[in-house]
């Protein structure tokens, strides 16, 4: 019992300690913190791959399973009711030979995520379960059936409630 107590003690004292030492610095990220988590409970959210709701990531992964096509750099110049739009990078690996010693190439895209949805589980949480990329410059090679290539101009993805977005 008295070894709890010392350690209880002990941890209020290095709380106090490390919000003194954080000072003024701190509060602001603090706060900033508390409103992402605030927004992302009450607001429309992105799932990342472990299930987690994202509010204007600067990174998010499209190929969960193996991580070959995400993007970065995203900059959202707006994010309210049921659509979110974003200036990014998409890095696509071509899997040439195979995905382990393909190559990723990167395509500048627009990024809009909408069709908000209520998020299973999270109650008054609503999430976006559609994502679609609008390529502004070079673009990606896709296949069709009979290995035919093509070139769309934008990619629409499915995204998933609880684990990010799935490649259809």
């Amino acid at each position: 019992m008295r070894m709890l107590l010392r350690h209880r003690g002990t941890a209020a004292i290095g709380l106090g300690a490390l919000a003194l030492a954080a000072g003024a610095a701190g509060v602001p990220a603090l706060a900033s913190a508390a409103r992402a988590g605030a927004a992302a409970a009450r607001g429309v959210v992105l799932v990342n791959c472990v299930g987690r709701a994202q509010v204007r990531p600067g990174r998010y992964v499209l190929t969960c399973a193996d991580g070959n096509d995400y993007l970065t750099g995203l900059r959202w110049v707006s994010w309210a009711g049921g659509a979110a739009f974003a200036r990014g990078t998409e890095h696509v690996n071509d899997c040439v030979p195979s995905c382990a010693q393909g190559h990723f190439h990167a395509y500048p895209v627009l990024v809009t995520a909408w069709r908000a949805e209520s998020r299973p589980g999270h109650a008054g949480q609503r999430y976006f379960s559609r994502l679609t990329e609008i390529y502004t410059g070079k673009r990606p090679t896709y296949y069709r059936s009979g290995g035919r290539k093509y070139h769309p101009q934008t990619v629409t993805w499915p995204l998933s409630a609880t684990i990010g977005s799935p490649r259809q």
